[in-house]
């Protein structure tokens, strides 16, 4: 065992691996078939939890985890000691251990798949030292073989501190409080996140493997992404993938326009809350030229799909991460600021997205309303985006009623680090426009 999690054959170096040897070959449709059986001394729980990691690898990339029917190399997934992997495939039986304490967490499972695709620990690459400082002092003295160079392909993939395979700061030290890692520049930079992969990550499968895929991941707290059909020409279907690192994802659709079709069969975009197509779903297949509207999902996790044969598709989208409020479809309902009717807490943000059926209308009533006021509601407020407009709401407000121009809106509450008020309580009803 080398590097702390990588297995290693006494006849074979790690150290490189010549041509295509140890990559995982590609089917005659593009995708690469990795068979796999995993142990039955998994609990339900726990397969599902390999499960997921495999996923959203899957989902991201042209790598496919296949059940083991008879081919002769497959990896075989169990609970042997500890969390490792071999490094690419070395044929036969491969083992890759996942104890069940310590190792199945989502990130430390797509580590070990990693390694089994054939990618070393990021901070052993060859172009490491312009990059890392190593605290030889800080190591223990028998683990100092861990932090060794290694001869690896780069890609051309710039050096990823946020890679799944990347170590933490205080790996294998003799000091718990000396760090044995420090990224040079800007030594606070967080190294060593086991969340998932990191956007680099799948870039860098993508292009080792050759996957003709447009696929991207989007694991900032929050940021944007568009497509203009006429800048890809040959690109009929791409996914986004985001994933924030707590709370649920607000989705905001700028514009939106993919040129319509009977059922949408020319093309589409899709929307659902978790790492899948099978996941709930948040939008289904849509086409046509729709005003701004905004999407929420049921946890940190939420796809975007386009697919397009022929059509125009066009959009711009911005998302975030929120931690208060959530998504509200049920024809009457409430929401209120937290701990109503208590003063609401400093530093809060909640966000409410409330989504009618179709050719409805929606009605909020504030029965009460007292947020912080100051000039332009620049401190505490609560922002409701309607369409396109927008408008800001703070101070004492006796009687508040919002009818919306249609079927969706959006409602924001912030507050500041100074400064509480009472808050609010709001009820709300789905009328027919007509």
């Amino acid at each position: 065992m080398i590097q702390g999690d990588i297995a290693v054959r006494r006849n074979r170096n790690v150290l490189s691996c010549p041509g295509k040897a140890c990559l995982w070959p590609r089917s005659g449709n593009g995708l690469v078939h990795v068979p796999y059986i995993l142990s039955n001394n998994y609990t339900s729980l726990e397969r599902d939890i390999v499960h997921g990691a495999m996923e959203e690898l899957m989902d991201l990339t042209c790598i496919r985890f296949v059940l083991r029917t008879k081919e002769p190399s497959y990896l075989r997934i169990r609970p042997v000691d500890g969390c490792w992997s071999y490094i690419g495939r070395i044929g036969g039986t491969q083992d890759v251990s996942l104890m069940k304490t310590g190792c199945l967490h989502r990130g430390i499972i797509q580590h070990e798949l990693l390694h089994s695709l054939g990618f070393q620990h990021e901070q052993c690459r060859s172009d490491r030292d312009k990059y890392i400082r190593i605290n030889w002092n800080n190591i223990s003295q028998d683990k100092e073989r861990n932090f060794y160079k290694m001869s690896t392909q780069n890609l051309g993939i710039p050096y990823d501190y946020q890679s799944v395979l990347h170590y933490g700061k205080y790996a294998f030290a003799n000091d718990a409080g000396k760090p044995t890692l420090e990224p040079k520049g800007n030594p606070s930079a967080l190294i060593g996140q086991r969340i998932g992969l990191s956007s680099l990550d799948v870039m860098k499968i993508n292009k080792l493997y050759q996957c003709n895929v447009c696929r991207y991941l989007l694991a900032e707290p929050h940021g944007g992404f568009s497509w203009q059909g006429s800048q890809h020409p040959n690109t009929s279907s791409c996914v986004w993938l985001i994933r924030v690192p707590e709370g649920k994802v607000l989705l905001h659709f700028e514009t939106f326009n993919v040129k319509s079709s009977p059922a949408c069969s020319r093309g589409f975009i899709a929307v659902t809350s978790g790492p899948s197509k099978e996941a709930p779903k948040l939008l289904p297949k849509t086409c046509g030229n729709l005003q701004p509207f905004t999407l929420m999902s049921s946890g940190v996790m939420m796809r975007v799909e386009f697919a397009s044969s022929g059509a125009e598709v066009n959009f711009k989208a911005t998302y975030s991460s929120v931690t208060c409020g959530g998504s509200l479809s049920n024809t009457t309902g409430s929401f209120s600021t937290p701990g109503f009717p208590s003063k609401y807490p400093n530093s809060m943000d909640c966000v409410w997205a409330l989504s009618a059926p179709h050719g409805n209308r929606i009605t909020i009533h504030f029965a009460s309303f007292n947020l912080e006021s100051s000039p332009g509601c620049t401190y505490d407020y609560l922002l409701i985006r309607d369409g396109r407009k927008q408008k800001k709401k703070c101070g004492l407000v006796p009687q508040l009623n919002i009818t919306s121009s249609r079927q969706s809106l959006l409602v924001h509450f912030h507050s500041d680090a100074s400064v509480q008020a009472g808050g609010f309580h709001a009820t709300y009803v789905f009328d027919s426009a007509s």
